[in-house]
Formats: C-alpha cells, sequence, structure tokens
C-alpha cells in the first residue's frame, strides 16, 4: 500500500484545495468525487481549523506578568507638547488589566494572545 490510499489529498494541487476551502460553489469533476474526503478526514484541515491566532495589536500594548497583563499608561506618545512637568509625570508607569465587572479585561486578553 503506498500513501495515496492513505492520504487521498495528495492528488490535489494547491489551487484544488484553495477551492475546495474557500468557494461556496458546487464543484464538479474530479473533485466532486473525493470533497466529503477531504473535508472530514484531512489531518491538514484539522489543523488549519484550530489554529489560534494572536491579535497583534493586543500583543504590541501588553505584556502577560505572573498574574495578569499589563500595558504603559496612554497619553504620553504625542501631543503632549506645552504640558506641565507635573501633569506629564504622571502619565509614567504601567497599569494592570481588571479583572472584574463588565470591564474584564483578562478575560478578553486571555482570548486576544492566546499564544502568550
Amino acid at each position: 500500500m503506498n500513501c495515496i490510499e492513505y492520504l487521498p489529498f495528495q492528488l490535489f494541487t494547491s489551487l484544488d484545495m484553495f477551492h475546495i476551502l474557500f468557494n461556496k460553489t458546487p464543484m464538479t469533476g474530479r473533485m466532486a468525487l473525493s470533497a466529503s474526503t477531504i473535508s472530514h478526514s484531512s489531518p491538514v484541515l484539522t489543523i488549519t481549523r484550530n489554529l489560534l491566532k494572536t491579535h497583534r495589536a493586543t500583543y504590541k500594548r501588553w505584556r502577560k506578568t505572573g498574574n495578569g497583563y499589563k500595558r504603559g499608561l496612554s497619553g504620553r506618545k504625542h501631543g503632549n507638547a506645552g504640558w506641565s512637568n507635573r501633569v506629564l509625570g504622571k502619565l509614567v508607569g504601567t497599569c494592570q488589566a481588571t479583572s472584574r465587572g463588565a470591564g474584564n479585561q483578562k478575560a478578553r486578553l486571555a482570548k486576544l494572545l492566546p499564544n502568550l
């Protein structure tokens, strides 16, 4: 027995796999015979389907700590020419993510940053 009998999706080109994954129209021709086999038993499609991606904007703003997440305070990057040193001094440092109520940032960050 060769590997083609075990892995029927190897008979298709990458363009055919793209058509199977993303096209909503019915398939015809040689792809119509094996579409159900590919969509249900392919280990490649299973891995693709379960891939969790990191939200890149959140990744750039937040850092993981021992018991939560932290970020720098907002309001210091630009647009503050002419502000007093007293006001700018308050915008130095970090703040922690909240974990209670409607603004539960820890739960949301756990979903946006699954690979941290």
